[in-house]
């Protein structure tokens, strides 16, 4: 008899897990302002976001909305250089203490914070002129 409660539970943290980043992908949390504290990569750079509380506001990680960076750890040497030339350019426009506006907040497949990233009145990946995904 007790069985059954416990495999519905199962079952329903499971659908939780599963769907959920199906339905966040699609929701937009708007715009704030943040301020960088360091770039990780070529579409990639660590915030914080004053005006939200520190558990959810501090030191947070943004995708770079809309680009594929190469990565820093991709075993061929062209594709690492190219990713070490991304990090630089993002890291000439955004150093840390920038001030910087996120728009469209929204989770991606992988459940990370995409944003697109204006400073002032430039849109950062168009700056930095990387492709966009597909």
């Amino acid at each position: 008899m007790r069985r059954i409660p416990l495999l519905l539970a199962c079952l329903w943290a499971f659908s939780w897990f599963v769907a959920q980043p199906a339905w966040a992908r699609g929701i937009q949390y708007g715009q704030a302002r943040a301020v960088v504290v360091r770039v990780c990569d070529g579409d990639t750079v660590v915030v914080d976001i004053p005006e939200f509380p520190d558990i959810i506001g501090k030191s947070i990680r943004i995708r770079l909305a809309g680009v594929d960076a190469p990565e820093l750890r991709d075993p061929d040497p062209a594709l690492r250089r190219a990713a070490q030339a991304a990090k630089a350019a993002m890291a000439a426009l955004l150093p840390p203490g920038t001030d910087v506006t996120l728009q469209n907040i929204r989770r991606d497949k992988y459940f990370r914070l995409d944003a697109d990233i204006r400073v002032g009145d430039r849109d950062v990946a168009t700056s930095l002129g990387l492709p966009p995904v597909p």
